[in-house]
């Protein structure tokens, strides 16, 4: 998987995961895998998109902005 993937919380009941992504529809096959995998663990409830600045930015310009990451919120089975 070329995705970069960190849990960030690990609760009783929640993990919440941070996934990094570089190429926005490049990734989504990857980010596919992911949620599968994932979804073994228990149910996903969102799935929040982290917006901003991305490498395309710089020669786009800063009104530019594209999915960065995404926050994957599970709740344990």
């Amino acid at each position: 998987m070329g995705l970069k993937v960190k849990e960030v919380f690990n609760g009783s009941r929640i993990t919440i995961y941070y996934v990094s992504i570089d190429d926005f529809v490049g990734d989504l096959e990857d980010l596919g895998r992911f949620l599968e995998e994932v979804s073994s663990k228990g149910r996903i409830i969102s799935i929040i998109p982290n917006i901003g600045l991305t490498k395309t930015s710089l020669p786009l310009g800063t009104s530019f902005q594209g999915v960065k990451g995404f926050a994957v919120i599970v709740e344990k089975k």
